[in-house]
């Protein structure tokens, strides 16, 4: 009987996430809820929790500081969220998401974590070392803490390349650039963050279409593919996601919504998942990426991050 191919997932910025909900939120008044709740998060939690519920075995390489590590060990744990962690002087930092059900909005309140020390990048490029060989896929995804070697995340995709796993990144700015040249095989940023990244100074809102970029996606996936055999995938939240297959770009439109849209916070983090899982079951990258934003509209449709 084969083996279940696993996934090993690096996010080098853990955080517990508090979701609050209220039917409408008044500016400069005090709002009131009963319905909150906390969950374990960050980017590299959230991609690992639905490959999880997906089925698919996945374990998240992360640091651990502070005086909650128990609580967030424990937290994972009762998901099935599987981790390999370290010990750090950065404690893990608790953002926040306000959810207005009466305009159907969710807002993202973001603590930025505390520096890590100078053995932070050792301690994770030990435990890569020792975690790689066990899966046959390595997602790495957000921004890691400051702190860390700017080279960690190219050592890490060199050394996933030399044993021959899917690589799939979803990352931004220096750490994206300083990869591509290692080959990974999917990078997953959104609009925003591959126009901020390859087109200085300019700013791109996550809430509009803005099919003008279309020429400049097509022109960087073309680069991207040519220098390095790497597929981009530009997610671009309630529109259709565009993705440069090896021979053209094309555009993949997402599922009709069937109920109302309650939290958009994680959805990246779904289609990163989905997208992973079906492109290890041998699924072309443009069936994988549907299926991504299938499991990416799921979990819109949940106050909880996740397929609900």
């Amino acid at each position: 009987m084969s083996v279940q191919k696993s996934v090993l997932v690096v996010c080098l910025n853990p955080t517990f996430q508090m979701t609050m909900v209220y039917p409408t939120i008044r500016k400069n008044e005090v709002n009131r809820t009963a319905n909150y709740f906390i969950s374990p998060s960050g980017k590299g939690v959230n991609v690992a929790r639905v490959l999880t519920q997906l089925g698919r075995r996945a374990k998240v390489l992360t640091h651990v500081g502070g005086n909650r590590i128990e609580e967030f060990r424990i937290m994972c744990a009762a998901e099935h969220i599987a981790l390999c962690d370290f010990l750090e002087v950065s404690p893990i930092r608790t953002c926040t998401t306000l959810v207005d059900e009466g305009d159907h909005t969710s807002t993202e309140m973001v603590e930025e974590p505390k520096p890590v020390s100078s053995l932070a990048s050792g301690k994770a490029m030990d435990l890569f070392r020792k975690e790689i060989p066990n899966h046959q896929a390595l997602v790495i995804t957000g921004t890691k803490a400051k702190g860390y070697d700017e080279e960690l995340y190219p050592m890490m995709v060199a050394e996933a390349r030399k044993q021959g796993k899917l690589i799939v990144l979803d990352l931004k700015g220096e750490d994206l650039k300083r990869a591509l040249p290692y080959q990974p095989t999917v990078i997953k940023p959104n609009l925003s963050e591959l126009v901020s990244t390859f087109s200085e100074g300019l700013f791109v809102s996550e809430q509009k279409e803005n099919r003008n970029f279309l020429p400049f996606v097509e022109e960087k996936s073309k680069e991207f593919f040519a220098r390095y055999r790497t597929c981009l995938v530009v997610s671009r939240g309630k529109y259709p996601s565009w993705v440069f297959n090896g021979e053209k770009l094309v555009e993949i439109p997402g599922d009709k919504i069937m109920r109302p849209v309650v939290n958009t916070i994680g959805c990246g983090d779904a289609l990163t998942a989905g997208m992973t899982h079906r492109l290890l079951d041998g699924d072309t990258l443009e069936d994988s990426v549907r299926y991504g934003m299938h499991c990416a509209l799921k979990n819109a449709m949940s106050f909880r991050h996740g397929l609900g």
